[in-house]
């Protein structure tokens, strides 16, 4: 979440570079690519490498917006780290009888 005066920022409305713009974008599809659409619940398809790119290249992103809105806006990091659903290979063996 950004903050800034009065309230929350819309993201579109940020004064920053269109490369940011687009890795947020870009990073906000990789996102939606890390859930499981079938059934949310279930494990997601990421495995331990690839959830750590992922957060690699939030952090990353977190530091670029930080220093181009600079203090004027707060910067909230709500989201946390993707990890590996420790259930993934027992899903991936058998999606449709899958049960946590």
């Amino acid at each position: 979440m950004v903050w800034g005066s009065p309230g929350p920022a819309d993201l579109a409305e940020l004064p920053i570079s269109s490369a940011l713009h687009a890795t947020l974008d870009d990073l906000a599809a990789q996102y939606d690519s890390s859930l499981n659409w079938d059934y949310p619940p279930d494990p997601g398809p990421w495995r331990e490498a690839r959830c750590a790119r992922f957060n690699a290249d939030v952090r990353a992103a977190l530091a670029s917006l930080r220093a181009e809105l600079g203090p004027s806006y707060e910067i909230a990091d709500e989201f946390g780290e993707l990890h590996e659903d420790p259930d993934l290979d027992r899903y991936l063996a058998d999606p449709k009888g899958f049960k946590r």
